[in-house]
């Protein structure tokens, strides 16, 4: 489906659907966010929420908020963007403050400490599984490669803070798909 035949959601469809990614999203809002933007309404393919996790994640802040701000004032302007945020933050804010309230009350229970370590495995599955459907979604070339076993070394095994990979990847980026005649041609250029 093309971007210019998908319906656009109202504010409406925006707040009620960040609301339900940030309520259902334990342990990880990036995969709800992903299923419900790409595989439920539609409203963007694998590539276009590649490109919005990219975007969002170049300017400071959760990297979900930043997709919900981002996608909402393309969709429906500044309004868009307020509804899509506060949607995605009013249940895990509610939900936050209630558990502080019976952390502070019941964390010496053996019970509960246990379910909040058996939560650490669970987030970490989602958050593997929405990588390697982003991965999915990525272009299939040399250039895409080397980027991303650079950033996985420079992230991953070298522990750099992320100001300093983009300060490597991205020039790193731009001057591979300049000299990768496949890069420049799919973009348009001779």
């Amino acid at each position: 489906m093309e971007p210019s035949d998908r319906i656009r959601p109202t504010l409406w469809e925006l707040f009620f659907n960040f609301a339900m990614v940030g309520l259902f999203g334990f342990g990880g809002v990036m995969p709800w966010a992903r299923q419900m933007m790409v595989d439920r309404r539609q409203w963007v393919d694998e590539a276009e929420f590649a490109e919005l996790l990219t975007t969002g994640q170049f300017f400071p802040g959760p990297n979900i908020g930043n997709i919900s701000i981002i996608y909402g004032r393309r969709q429906q302007g500044l309004a868009g963007a307020w509804v899509s945020i506060v949607g995605l933050y009013l249940f895990p804010t509610i939900v936050t403050i209630l558990a502080g309230f019976a952390y502070t009350r019941w964390w010496n229970v053996y019970a509960v400490q246990q379910v909040f370590g058996a939560v650490m495995p669970i987030a970490t599955g989602l958050m593997l599984g929405t990588t390697l459907r982003l991965l999915h979604g990525m272009p299939r070339n040399v250039h895409t490669l080397v980027v991303f076993v650079i950033t996985f070394v420079l992230t991953g095994l070298l522990v750099l803070p992320l100001w300093m990979v983009l300060l490597i990847c991205i020039p790193l980026s731009l001057a591979l798909s300049y000299l990768t005649p496949g890069v420049r041609a799919s973009h348009g250029e001779a």
